[in-house]
């Protein structure tokens, strides 16, 4: 999917935007978002690469991230074993990008791609109390999102999807619950059965394939699988269980674009429909995302929605823009997406450089 690419100069880049308002889940609150921004030049072709976790809800920290990719760079961009995902997808994409960049190839084709424009969707989280929900998930469907998310919690679900689902009878519904419901008590999760939904993400625990299995066989909802799938043996494995009817593959979470790419292959063999989650990535990892939305398998609509609904201030020089559902993937070589350089600027708080990456 990659290819080789000539020895680099790297820049690895913090930068803290600001979010519009605070993103939340069942895990995790975050106001303002650190990103580690990494970029690879050689030949005169760059490739850029992007680092964001999530505290509260990522299994690893900004700091560890920093410390794996100091320490690559300096060994020579020859990567440690192991390794915060989120790092490792940084450094991976950073060097697709340059490849496809050297290459001439748009990243998307680069990485196998087959879709010009990717449909997205939107999600609507705790934050938003119920009696406002039903009016921010009409604004979301008269703005074009092709699917509404919504983020449940125990004792926070049925209502809330029974509010939107009157609102919109016909749209595109599914909700996220990250883990939080208690497998010994399914009746919550099985109680959302009956509103049509396109799948019921993580209802249980990351590692719980065996509940996820026995709802899966006790509901017509497809059961959808995130934060359990970090790797594509973990697809096998929960393909294998009957635990899940979609995947949801977040390359940041799975230690980068090829892995997540294994994962799809796996799924598209089992006939079991993908698609990419979001990460809060800004412009820069919205590129790669999107270049793997493109592969033949992401047959739903990605959590990768225009640079606007997260950020007031992008980093990218053209923000990424909607129109009718869904974003079109760039036809020049690389991501596209590069950083326009006076935004790096308001939003860089540290920068390192490296040589003969």
């Amino acid at each position: 999917m990659t290819s080789p690419t000539p020895p680099a100069d790297a820049l690895l880049v913090e930068a803290v935007l600001p979010l519009r308002r605070p993103h939340r889940s069942g895990a995790s609150e975050v106001r303002d978002h650190r990103v580690l921004l990494l970029r690879l030049t050689a030949r005169g072709a760059e490739g850029w690469g992007e680092c964001g976790p999530i505290p509260g809800y990522s299994r690893e920290t900004l700091e560890e991230c920093r410390a794996w990719l100091r320490s690559s760079l300096a060994a020579g961009g020859a990567a440690a074993g192991g390794g915060p995902p989120s790092a490792r997808h940084a450094l991976e994409a950073a060097r697709a990008d340059l490849a496809a960049a050297a290459a001439g190839r748009p990243l998307w084709r680069h990485l196998g791609g087959s879709r010009p424009r990717v449909a997205v969707g939107a999600v609507l989280g705790l934050g938003i109390a119920l009696p406002g929900l039903p009016a921010a998930a009409e604004a979301l469907a008269a703005e074009g999102y092709r699917r509404i998310k919504l983020k449940v919690a125990p004792g926070r679900s049925v209502d809330r999807v029974r509010a939107v689902r009157d609102a919109l009878p016909h749209h595109d519904l599914a909700v996220d619950a990250n883990g939080t419901f208690d497998p010994a008590d399914p009746a919550e999760a099985a109680a959302l059965d009956r509103f049509g939904l396109s799948f019921i993400e993580q209802p249980f625990a990351a590692g719980d394939l065996g509940a996820h299995a026995r709802l899966a066989a006790a509901i017509d909802t497809p059961v959808c699988l995130d934060e359990s799938i970090a790797s594509p043996e973990d697809a096998v494995r929960a393909l294998a269980a009957g635990a899940a009817g979609a995947l949801n593959l977040k390359p940041a979470r799975m230690g980068g674009l090829a892995a997540a790419a294994a994962a799809h292959d796996v799924a598209v063999a089992a006939g079991v429909p993908v698609w990419c989650g979001g990460m809060l990535e800004s412009g820069v990892g919205k590129a790669a995302a999107l270049a793997l939305a493109s592969l033949p398998g992401m047959t739903l609509p990605a959590d990768l929605p225009p640079s606007s609904r997260h950020y007031a201030d992008d980093l990218t020089a053209v923000p990424w823009l909607m129109v009718d559902g869904h974003l079109a993937l760039p036809e020049v070589p690389g991501a596209g997406a590069a950083p326009d350089p006076a935004a790096l600027e308001r939003h860089t708080v540290s920068v390192e450089s490296f040589s003969g990456t």
